[in-house]
């Protein structure tokens, strides 16, 4: 064997290393083309082991779930809480998002919102995972560390009760009547059931309500949903570093090299709780997706990626975001809008900007209505004092007044919005509630409560609803007086129902 010195290996030329070529052109499909022609398989009929027999089972562990399920425990309800991936969180930890919003209306002094959002946040305060983005320190929107957030649910659920099922898939469900009696779920140890007298859906897509064939609403009028983001965190951001508004202006004047196309995203993000040099970004939108499809998510997740590096590459060119890494990226992208239920109430627009309080209201915020474009670059903002900001893709800023009053003119003084429990209940079940950004809103409305503090309101609400219907099985024969006073026990600070609201029959 020659040594190192021998002239031939002094003198060879360096190897090129190996280049990965980006696609160019829109991303293709994923999934291969499907048979020609109606080609399905019988599957044999077989029979599955039941895994539980309880009070509730509740169908997904991100906020909204986390929440329904320590509710509905806490009231000494059974419950199993089934979980596609090996932690609770949802979009808080798998997808990254780490800002949650403000607990006070638009006052900034009135508390809206308690109980166990409220309870998870106080949490994450003792363990030194989360500041409030106001100079107050408390009456702004909350930054969350999202590691810490899953331990904080980890101690959420196991305190109250609750029998979880990790790395489980809801497969499908079993109808009699207008009743689920059984909730099919798949994991490593293969096919099970789970029967319960009362089911809550808070897989975000109304995967439950779907599977048992039952129509729902998907995106706007014409089907178009808000566009999900994929959101990653960096790290070497310099003190003084150009700011993420002005980063979005400069992104939207070049092609993104992947597929030739204007960057369409509403960019923004968060410091870290514990590193200031440390920032969240929100820095992608995939636009004319359904996330609830497979070839759309599938196509949803990779593309993000490529929009991302893409981004990455555009910041090192900008003062402050030279050094700039990347730290991790979401476990999935951050989805905002698929399927919404039909329920007994569907909340609208209306409704919600004119902060209608419904005599059955068993959530509230101020969060505005805000809606990303689904097929083309920018959003829109609706708030409760009565302006509508539009953003374009270039970061401009157009402000005008939705309520029809002159810009400039006084602004409305509405303190929260609320939702009503029916509009919890999917039309055409009986034991099925429903919690998170699936619940019974129109598209515009959905923009508002689709966010996570939200969600975990909606969840609380339906633990408690659940574990009262547990004997019954029958989510409209909740008495609506007892549980609002039971919520508002929670130290939910439910406002006194508006003269002349609709009382649920």
């Amino acid at each position: 064997m020659r040594g190192s010195s021998d002239a031939s290996v002094l003198n060879a030329r360096p190897r090129r290393s190996a280049m990965v070529e980006k696609p160019r052109g829109l991303l293709p499909a994923f999934l291969p083309a499907r048979p020609t022609g109606a080609v399905t398989l019988r599957e044999p009929a077989r029979e599955i082991p039941v895994l539980a027999d309880v009070d509730v089972a509740v169908l997904g562990g991100g906020p909204a779930g986390v929440c329904a399920a320590a509710a509905a425990a806490r009231m000494g309800a059974s419950v199993v809480l089934v979980e596609r991936y090996g932690f609770f969180g949802g979009t808080a930890t798998a997808a990254n998002v780490n800002i949650w919003h403000s607990l006070y209306g638009m006052d900034h002094k009135t508390p809206v919102i308690g109980g166990l959002a409220e309870e998870i946040v106080r949490r994450l305060q003792h363990d030194k995972a989360i500041y409030n983005q106001d100079p107050d320190g408390e009456t702004g929107g909350w930054v969350v560390h999202t590691e810490a957030a899953k331990l904080v649910m980890d101690d959420l659920v196991m305190a109250s009760g609750t029998k979880a099922m990790l790395h489980t898939w809801l497969a499908h469900a079993v109808l009699e009547g207008s009743r689920v009696t059984a909730a099919i779920v798949e994991s490593k140890s293969g096919r099970g059931a789970i029967r319960a007298r009362m089911f809550i859906d808070c897989t975000g897509d109304a995967d439950l309500v779907r599977r048992v064939g039952l129509a729902v609403q998907t995106g706007n009028p014409q089907g178009v949903c808000q566009p999900p983001t994929l959101c990653f965190r960096v790290g070497g951001m310099k003190d003084g570093a150009k700011p993420l508004h002005e980063v979005q202006a400069e992104l939207f004047k070049t092609p993104m090299d992947y597929n030739g196309q204007r960057y369409p995203c509403f960019l923004w993000g968060a410091m870290g709780v514990l590193d200031k040099h440390e920032v969240m970004i929100a820095g992608t939108r995939v636009t004319d997706v359904n996330v609830a499809v497979t070839d759309d998510l599938t196509r949803a997740e990779v593309e993000a990626r490529y929009q991302m590096r893409w981004v990455l590459e555009q910041m090192r060119t900008m003062p402050g975001w030279e050094d700039v890494y990347l730290i991790d990226i979401g476990t999935q992208i951050g989805c905002r809008e698929s399927h919404r239920i039909w329920a007994d109430h569907q909340l609208t627009r209306e409704e919600l900007l004119s902060g209608q309080v419904f005599e059955d209201a068993i959530a509230q915020s101020c969060y505005p209505i805000d809606i990303h474009h689904g097929n083309e670059p920018g959003i829109t903002f609706e708030h409760l004092d009565g302006t509508r900001r539009i953003v374009s893709g270039d970061r401009k800023t157009r402000m005008e007044r939705w309520d029809g009053v002159p810009s400039g003119g006084p602004p409305r003084s509405t303190l929260c919005w609320t939702v009503p429990y029916r509009s919890l209940i999917p039309k055409g079940l009986d034991n099925v509630l429903v919690a998170g950004r699936c619940i019974g809103t129109n598209h515009d409305s959905a923009g508002a409560t689709r966010v996570m503090i939200n969600a975990m309101q909606f969840g609380h609400a339906a633990g408690v609803a659940a574990a009262m219907a547990r004997a019954s099985g029958d989510s409209r024969g909740v008495d609506v007086s007892k549980m609002r006073k039971t919520l508002t026990g929670h130290g939910m600070p439910l406002l006194d129902p508006s003269p002349g609201s609709p009382v649920p029959s």
